[in-house]
């Protein structure tokens, strides 16, 4: 009688495996680009959301809010109080610090500030990076505040 043959031999488990862990390798790189790419668009729109806020403040109260960057070492953070601190302290509604580590501050025009008078400010533009790339916050003479990518056309 023949034996009829079960399993699987030891190459071909091998070849399988070695053929996953590639697989998965690739996957993971493309993940981690995906990842990136969400934390960096994640923290650009919670900048923009924190600038709006600080406009409308601004523009509530007829006073002016004029933003300061902190830095602390790898921490930093951007600041619209009046006396501003010297040390980040957790984000608040005068205080905004990237939601992720690994975002950091590229370029930031010194002196921006909104004006509580007709809802303007001080034209200017933040640059947040990461391994992804950058994103701009460009905000207007007139308060408009808005969002694109570092090295577009029409993202100055």
């Amino acid at each position: 009688m023949g034996r009829k043959q079960r399993g699987y031999s030891l190459m071909e488990l091998m070849i399988v495996l070695a053929a996953t862990a590639m697989l998965s390798m690739g996957g993971m790189r493309g993940w981690q680009k995906w990842q990136q790419r969400q934390r960096l668009e994640q923290s650009a729109r919670s900048l923009l959301v924190w600038l709006q806020q600080q406009r409308d403040e601004a523009n509530a109260f007829n006073r002016e809010r004029v933003l300061v960057v902190i830095r602390n070492g790898e921490l930093w953070c951007l600041s619209a109080e009046a006396a501003a601190a010297s040390v980040c302290h957790a984000p608040s509604r005068r205080i905004w610090m990237p939601p992720w580590p690994g975002v950091t501050l590229a370029e930031f025009t010194p002196g921006l500030t909104f004006f509580g008078l007709r809802n303007t400010a001080w034209n200017g533009h933040i640059t947040l990076e990461n391994e992804a790339g950058r994103r701009r916050a460009v905000i207007s003479t007139w308060g408009r505040i808005r969002l694109c990518r570092a090295g577009e056309a029409g993202c100055r």
